[in-house]
């Protein structure tokens, strides 16, 4: 079974940021001491028969012997409305790993469309994004997230976005947020109002 996988962002036919999931899967090799192994990304996707029009996503699941699957999935922006804070309580998802099962959990607990998980006070990420706040002039994304996205990577290089410390308590200090992640680019995220967190039903997992 694979362990690990890939979510990229195809747009009427251009496969986007491909350079950053790849660093993102070097990475993991090289965490799990599987560097004489390899997955070349560009390669897969020349393989592929690139869909021209609409947006998919482009799922690679992987294994750390270099054994993959691909497949193309149409990809329809999720609607948000509600966003619940959860204490992740120690719980870890350094690597793009196929088991999210805590995850899926912790949002299916909340009552919410979204949560937004924390430890030891500091803000973390969505469940399946990397969060985004602007006080009004700057756009900030915690420096320690859950998981270091590719379009985070991306938008930090670019300077769109600056990683600092966020705190639980300097939320209200905060206008607006985006959750962004390797298929929601910049220019679709939505702005969404600091009130749309719900603090009063913050949870521990």
């Amino acid at each position: 079974m694979s362990q690990f996988f890939e979510s990229i962002r195809v747009n009427e036919g251009i496969v986007e940021n491909v350079h950053f999931h790849q660093l993102r899967v070097n990475k993991t090799f090289k965490a799990f001491d599987a560097s004489q192994n390899s997955l070349e990304l560009d390669a897969i996707v020349q393989r592929l028969m690139i869909p021209a029009e609409g947006l998919f996503k482009l799922r690679i699941a992987y294994g750390l012997n270099g054994d993959y699957q691909a497949e193309w999935l149409p990809y329809q922006y999720k609607l948000i409305s509600t966003f619940a804070l959860v204490n992740i309580n120690g719980h870890r998802y350094d690597y793009k790993f196929s088991n999210r099962g805590w995850i899926t959990e912790a949002l299916m607990q909340s009552g919410k469309d979204e949560i937004i998980m924390h430890e030891n006070g500091m803000i973390k990420d969505g469940s399946y994004t990397n969060m985004v706040f602007s006080d009004g002039t700057n756009w900030y994304t915690p420096q320690l997230p859950l998981l270091e996205g590719t379009q985070r990577a991306k938008l930090i290089e670019q300077g769109i976005i600056q990683p600092r410390p966020i705190h639980l308590k300097e939320l209200e200090d905060f206008v607006q947020f985006r959750c962004i992640n390797a298929l929601i680019d910049w220019e679709n995220a939505v702005n969404y109002d600091i009130a749309c967190i719900d603090a009063s039903r913050g949870q521990t997992i």
